[in-house]
């Protein structure tokens, strides 16, 4: 399955060693969607307005779906989890992809919008 990072997973990204094995399948990719800072050193995206959010694609063997979902705070109970795991619709050049993406499903996770959609290298933490 491919996954669409958006923050820290990306290349750079403070936990970007969660996918040393799997393979980049675009380095420039976008979807719809606003992005925020969470003011935790790590952002949060929501599937509402017009904006666009730029990422990565990956695709991700099995084995490293649970470190992932540990990660992102995803178990699967809505009543718990920060984050919600989804399936969307991707664009990396002419070409669409169908990507796995960790959504903010706690609002205290939606604090200052990133007016450029893309989670720049100076929040990444080296």
């Amino acid at each position: 399955m491919l996954l669409f990072a958006y923050g820290t997973l990306k290349r750079g990204g403070k936990y970007h060693c969660y996918l040393e094995e799997a393979e980049l399948v675009e380095e420039q990719a976008v979807t719809k969607g606003t992005l925020y800072d969470t003011g935790m050193g790590y952002p949060a995206m929501v599937l509402s307005g017009a904006g666009q959010i730029e990422g990565e694609i990956y695709d991700i063997p099995d084995v490293l779906w649970p470190a992932l979902d540990y990660l992102e705070d995803y178990s699967g109970n809505p009543e718990t989890d920060l984050y919600d795991k989804v399936t969307i619709e991707v664009e990396a050049g002419n070409k669409s992809f169908e990507t796995i993406v960790y959504i903010a499903k706690d609002e205290k996770l939606v604090k200052k919008q990133i007016l450029t959609g893309k989670w720049e290298v100076t929040h990444l933490v080296r």
